[in-house]
């Protein structure tokens, strides 16, 4: 019976990649390397026997650089790292493809799976916060491999759809050995959909601890881009539509008062420039991208990040920044990156997916939340010209990371437990 619903549960999949697949290449979110990739054609996986770590995006290749790290110090089991989107691999390729197999995330397929787990042999299946696929958590049971999610998290809209197929999701989550969640709301969430609740750990959260600097890669880009600093620097970073308008909008009236300010704008998906160039260009600034920079720039030019995996040292040396997603509806984006480096940091009013993270932060008074782009202006403005109220907030990101690093410590203990070496 059991069988016979993944049947069904493949049919339904195929015919959702049928219909989704040109609403993908239109978007530049697919290419036919990485669907062969996803549906099994792995060119060579040297890596067998390993610690499999899927993750979906760019937020989780760089949330598992520290566990990364120190699991190659204390295991000597292989790693593969499987990706789900075009920059996540791309990403991932750069940070750990000296030492890790990195491949896309198979489809969801029962064929394709067990051609994946016969290539790859995993001794544990590790999952990077909400990741529950029926199909593959079915053949890794089947083939007694140990199951883990960590850093747990189920966001406001993922519950909703969870709870619409709970039989589904029960079933799935009951595959698991482990689940670490990030704090007692979501394991809540976890047992509510059917989680075994014995199974279910709090372990903290993993971005507290997961933001690694490359030093001699930071100082290049500090040295390269100096000049930005001429005036005091202001970052959008992870922006999506239309918030890159709005920021726009809102420079050009502070250039109008005069303020002496840079801005870059750092859109969360680079295929995106274009058309932010057009906004740009139309509110009478010159677009610059940062991959075509030379020192010589117009009094009137905006910066955009158009490569992937340097808004972190940007948001290093800027003096303040905001944080996308987070003005329409997106669930916000990763506010710990700039707070890591002491920086005021501004964000709108949806974080969905970071409501435990914007607790800790607006609790420690490190960061200050708008409700609309009228506020974001006012907090812009007031944070060019109090040089004061900068510090504080500097002084205010660093009691943040104080009392939450112990999340790595839990999870690879736990990863470590499961594992049959």
């Amino acid at each position: 019976m059991r069988d016979f619903l993944f049947i069904i549960y493949d049919i339904i999949f195929i015919l959702g990649l049928f219909l989704y697949f040109p609403i993908y290449f239109l978007r530049k979110k697919i290419n036919f390397y990485a669907i062969k990739a996803k549906l099994g054609f792995l060119s060579l996986v040297k890596n067998k026997n390993c610690l499999w770590i899927q993750v979906v995006s760019v937020g989780e290749v760089n949330l598992i650089a520290r566990l990364v790290s120190e699991w190659r110090k204390i295991k000597r089991i292989p790693i593969v790292i499987s990706t789900t989107t075009l920059t996540g691999y791309q990403i991932a390729r750069d940070k750990y493809s000296l030492f890790c197999e990195i491949i896309y995330f198979p489809f969801d397929l029962s064929f394709v799976l067990k051609k994946v787990i016969k290539k790859i042999k995993p001794k544990i299946f590790v999952a990077v916060e909400t990741e529950i696929w029926p199909n593959l958590f079915y053949q890794l049971k089947k083939r007694n491999i140990p199951i883990v999610i960590i850093n747990g998290r189920i966001s406001q809209k993922s519950f909703l759809r969870y709870k619409l197929i709970k039989p589904i999701t029960k079933s799935v989550l009951r595959n698991c050995d482990y689940i670490g969640v990030q704090n007692s709301f979501y394991k809540k969430r976890f047992i509510s959909l059917g989680a075994e609740k014995e199974k279910i750990f709090i372990s903290g959260n993993m971005k507290f601890e997961s933001i690694q600097v490359d030093k001699e890669r930071l100082k290049e880009i500090e040295e390269k881009f100096s000049f930005l600093k001429e005036k005091l620097l202001f970052v959008a970073g992870s922006t999506h539509y239309p918030e890159e308008e709005i920021i726009v909008e809102i420079y050009k009236n502070i250039a109008d008062a005069k303020e002496n300010i840079n801005l870059l704008v750092a859109p969360r998906h680079i295929q995106r420039v274009p058309n932010i160039e057009k906004i740009i260009l139309s509110y009478g600034f010159t677009p610059v991208r940062i991959s075509k920079l030379t020192k010589v720039v117009g009094e009137k030019s905006i910066f955009l990040l158009d490569t992937i995996g340097q808004l972190l040292y940007f948001y290093s040396f800027c003096d303040f920044c905001f944080v996308g997603g987070s003005l329409t509806k997106f669930g916000g984006h990763n506010i710990l990156e700039p707070i890591y480096f002491g920086k005021p940091t501004c964000f709108g009013p949806f974080m969905d997916n970071f409501k435990d993270v914007e607790k800790v932060v607006l609790d420690k008074g490190a960061a200050i939340k708008v409700k609309n782009k009228e506020e974001l202006q006012k907090v812009i403005l007031v944070l060019i010209k109090d040089k004061i109220l900068r510090e504080k907030l500097r002084a205010r990101c660093k009691e943040v990371f104080e009392e939450e690093r112990k999340s790595l410590k839990i999870n690879l203990e736990i990863i470590s437990r499961c594992i049959k070496v």
